[in-house]
């Protein structure tokens, strides 16, 4: 498990740690959360191999950003449709952070966050749904839900299959 904390309050751990800060730290910090529980997702998932799980998950390598491990959690099952979803989304919120410093209210992060799917199934219709609002509910659910998530994955971890000989299987067919 990730021991930053977020298992034990979640989601209101991260909730908390967001008063004070702008929409764009708040971005940042929280893609990078997202994508240490992907990580732990995708390694509690693969065979007990370090070594060739690192040279999947490390930068520059087959699952090294965060595009190519939320398409692999997603293909392999890991995640729902709707959690993919909301990590684009927040995905695409962080990209736009990179290069400008607006806040959620301006277009078109507002109309993004507007998107995100998780907090319209879970917020009451009567409760505020600011831009601002539902990012960081929407991050905060996901921490959560990839906490749980990665608790299913280690259930479910693969193995390498064991060895065979090819003249023993061609016998098995005789």
């Amino acid at each position: 498990m990730l021991n930053n904390g977020s298992e034990e309050k979640p989601p209101r751990f991260f909730i908390d740690q967001t008063r004070g800060k702008s929409d764009r730290t708040i971005a940042i910090e929280a893609i990078v959360l997202l994508d240490m529980h992907l990580i732990q997702l995708l390694q509690v998932f693969m065979i007990r191999d370090p070594a060739e799980v690192s040279d999947l998950l490390g930068e520059d390598h087959p699952l090294g950003s965060l595009s190519a491990r939320i398409r692999a959690a997603y293909c392999l099952g890991l995640i729902s449709l709707e959690e993919r979803d909301d990590l684009w989304t927040l995905k695409n919120i962080w990209e736009y952070f990179i290069h400008q410093d607006l806040s959620l209210a301006h277009e078109p992060l507002s109309g993004w966050c507007q998107m995100l799917k998780l907090p319209i199934r879970i917020q009451h219709s009567t409760e505020a749904r600011t831009p601002r609002g539902l990012f960081v509910f929407t991050i905060a659910l996901l921490i959560h839900q990839l906490t749980l998530r990665i608790q299913q994955a280690e259930e479910k971890r693969c193995t390498a299959p064991s060895d065979f000989s090819m003249f023993e299987q061609l016998e098995k067919v005789k």
